[in-house]
């Protein structure tokens, strides 16, 4: 279950320590010592095209910012970020004039990453627009439920759901397919607004409070809704156009980093934030959309993808009665300590670090010589222990031909983070660990 914590600023310094605040971007020039922590405030997470859609665990872009100004060199170089999320990185590599790539598991993830990117045309958004404006009344009398609604019937009304069906049928009549992607992801946007779910909440549930606002009549507009997002995303999407060349793209390279589809020596600069261990349940949240988008169509396609997530919690009993050491000592003595106590979650440890083992070779692979590797990474506490997980993926590197440059930190202030784990065997992360490789 996740939980939403927020930690007013000032309590954050008396909690902790006062250490070095910045507000926006992190000065190029500014000499960050080893292993110290400064704190940066983000005014950047509705620019332009990084407020379409929301994401667990973003992360802000001041940092891919910061990381492409710092370390990617020469504009013909490329940028890779090897868990894309929704995008962050791409976009701005993009306003910063240098190609990149993306790869992620999630289906939603990779199509939130090129609908941020790609530049459309004003003219054709403008003419698709003012037909899903003429058309969206019909909606209303839309008879037809969608496909498998039984999976859906908690989560949405009938009526909501003939509405979201009608919609999705006027969007998918667009040619265009970049436009269709966008008009998507503001469909995207809406399914939560209209469901059942809390929409505050990370994963779906039907909290307290929105029983309440059933009670006392909650009015749900469909149309009103995704006009909403339409007219906003537009906007953004327009003014990220115009800042941005056509010429500058992204590609989608596929779903898996521990195999990356690139030659040897491809990049100058890497720079993500990967999953954290044992945290996000990443297809559980999604998975409302997921199932409108016609990316899975049931259950246990839902629990096939869950499996493909690096971090993922879902092993079958047999396959974790034997537990694989990951080859770093002190790792493998806390793995065998959690297994003592839960053998799954000792299992979940090890493979979450085996998966970053190849991932790191694969980057050393495709990384030039003297490129860099920049990852923003939590700590977590699985079964009372604490893991360092910074310190661990440091010694992979190392392991796999990358020299540690840099480490410090970075607090967590006002954002949504989570209670690790579907059964809270982890613990809240305060902080980001950041981490700079060079090969």
């Amino acid at each position: 279950m996740f939980k939403t914590f927020f930690i007013p600023l000032q309590s954050y310094f008396v909690m902790v320590r006062k250490i070095p605040e910045i507000k926006g971007d992190i000065p190029i020039d500014l000499k960050i010592k080893n292993h110290s922590s400064i704190l940066v405030i983000s005014k950047s997470q509705r620019y332009l095209t990084h407020v379409i859609h929301k994401y667990p665990a973003k992360f802000i872009p001041e940092y891919p910012r910061w990381s492409i100004k710092k370390y990617a060199g020469d504009t013909k170089n490329i940028i890779l970020d090897p868990f894309s999320g929704s995008g962050t990185s791409n976009v701005e590599a993009k306003l910063a004039g240098y190609n990149s790539c993306a790869i992620d598991v999630d289906p939603l993830a990779r199509l939130l990453t090129k609908v941020k990117t790609t530049n459309l045309s004003e003219k054709k958004l403008d003419s698709e627009r003012k037909r899903i404006e003429k058309q969206i009344n019909k909606i209303k009398t839309h008879k037809k439920l969608p496909e498998n609604f039984e999976i859906f019937k908690m989560w949405f009304r009938p009526q909501v759901a003939k509405q979201m069906s009608g919609l999705f049928e006027i969007i998918q009549k667009t040619e265009n397919s970049n436009i269709r992607n966008f008009l998507l992801a503001c469909f995207s946007s809406t399914i939560r607004r209209v469901s059942n779910a809390d929409p505050k909440l990370v994963l779906p549930k039907i909290s307290k409070f929105m029983r309440i606002e059933e009670e006392q009549g909650r009015t749900i507009d469909v149309q009103k809704t995704y006009l909403k997002f339409l007219n906003l995303y537009s906007e953004k999407i327009m003014e990220f156009s115009k800042l941005t060349k056509k010429s500058t793209k992204v590609k989608i390279l596929g779903k898996d980093c521990r195999k990356i589809n690139a030659e040897d020596n491809t990049f100058s600069l890497a720079v993500t934030s990967p999953p954290y261990l044992n945290a996000h349940d990443y297809a559980r949240a999604h998975k409302l959309e997921l199932f409108w988008l016609g990316m899975i169509s049931n259950t246990d396609e839902l629990k096939k993808l869950d499996q493909n997530y690096i971090g993922t919690e879902r092993f079958l009993a047999d396959e974790y009665c034997d537990i694989p050491t990951v080859g770093i000592s002190e790792l493998d003595k806390k793995i065998k300590k959690i297994s003592k106590i839960d053998q799954k979650r000792g299992y979940i440890v090890s493979q979450f670090f085996l998966s970053m083992d190849t991932h790191f070779g694969e980057i050393h692979r495709t990384l030039k010589d003297g490129g860099h590797y920049v990852m923003f990474v939590g700590n977590n506490v699985v079964r009372g222990n604490v893991i360092p997980t910074h310190q661990y993926l440091s010694d992979l590197a190392k392991k796999n031909g990358l020299k540690t440059k840099l480490h410090f930190s970075s607090p967590l202030i006002k954002r949504m983070e989570v209670q690790a784990g579907r059964n809270k065997s982890g613990g809240f992360i305060p902080e980001d660990q950041v981490l700079v490789f060079k090969k």
